[in-house]
């Protein structure tokens, strides 16, 4: 009988993303960042817009939204806000070129996981931004 234990994949944890992200471009850069990881697994789910985020977000097997709060629907804390009815106690870690304080601190006082400015950000600080606010939304405390 051959042990499962010995196998790499064991190791990896799947963690499934939602990335909520106008530009196409930054989405592709993005979502290659974020799956780069050797521990974990992310299945990264794109929308282009707050609709089809709040849309995906009614169904079940999100962990986790990355969102930037630069759409043209919204803009700053108000594309948070308007994903805060639907996202119940799924996280939000925040990507986003808008680094003024008033977005920041709102959207912390909100429940925001983490606020990430894009061209400050490296990949590595993004996964690990992504995968501490799935650990703390599924602590036993929360």
């Amino acid at each position: 009988m051959k042990s499962k234990l010995n196998r790499p994949n064991d190791r990896k944890k799947d963690i499934q993303v939602l990335l909520v992200e106008d530009d196409p471009q930054s989405a592709k850069l993005i979502c290659s960042q974020v799956m780069e990881d050797r521990d974990t697994l992310f299945q990264v789910e794109w929308k282009d817009n707050i609709l089809s985020a709040i849309t995906r977000l009614a169904k079940p097997g999100i962990d986790v939204v990355l969102l930037d709060l630069g759409l043209p629907e919204l803009g700053g804390y108000k594309t948070h806000l308007a994903l805060t009815p639907t996202i119940g106690k799924t996280p939000v870690v925040i990507l986003t070129s808008d680094d003024s304080f008033v977005s920041l601190d709102i959207t912390m006082v909100m429940g925001a996981s983490s606020y990430l400015i894009k061209h400050r950000t490296s990949s590595v600080e993004i996964r690990k931004a992504l995968r501490e606010a799935v650990a703390a939304s599924s602590s036993p405390s929360k």
